[in-house]
């Protein structure tokens, strides 16, 4: 029962993140936009419609990548909603991962509440159990 849980919890979870993103996935296009240090911040510069759009980038991170190219995944008709097109941050947001986790673990707990130690009545039922004998096609 808990293998089936978290078999079925996966599932769910990987056909649920296409269609939860922002920028949405399916109507989104990516390209490529210059890492680049101004102002003591570090943004990813790219151009949509002649105008000129930042993505506030971690300096921590972005730092060494100055002048590089990262791909960058936003809506034609929102530009300045863009993102990084990356796992982390992207695809996965850690306070959504944290509330997954807290469903998984409130999923094996019901699992394991309804598997764990039956109830003798219904134990013998299951052990006493025998299928009646049908014919082939009723």
């Amino acid at each position: 029962m808990i293998k089936s849980v978290i078999i079925l919890f996966i599932c769910c979870f990987l056909s649920y993140l296409p269609f939860s993103r922002t920028p949405d996935y399916f109507d989104s296009v990516t390209t490529p936009a210059l890492v680049e240090a101004k102002n003591g911040s570090i943004n990813a510069v790219f151009q949509e419609a002649g105008e000129q759009y930042r993505v506030v980038l971690d300096p921590s991170i972005y730092q060494s990548k100055i002048g590089t190219r990262i791909e960058i995944r936003y809506e034609l008709s929102a530009p300045q909603h863009a993102k990084i097109n990356q796992v982390i941050g992207y695809w996965l947001e850690p306070k959504e991962v944290l509330s997954a986790i807290c469903i998984l673990i409130v999923l094996l707990i019901a699992a394991y509440a309804t598997t764990h130690r039956p109830d003798a009545a219904s134990l013998k039922e299951q052990i006493e159990f025998k299928k009646e004998d049908t014919g082939k096609y009723i």
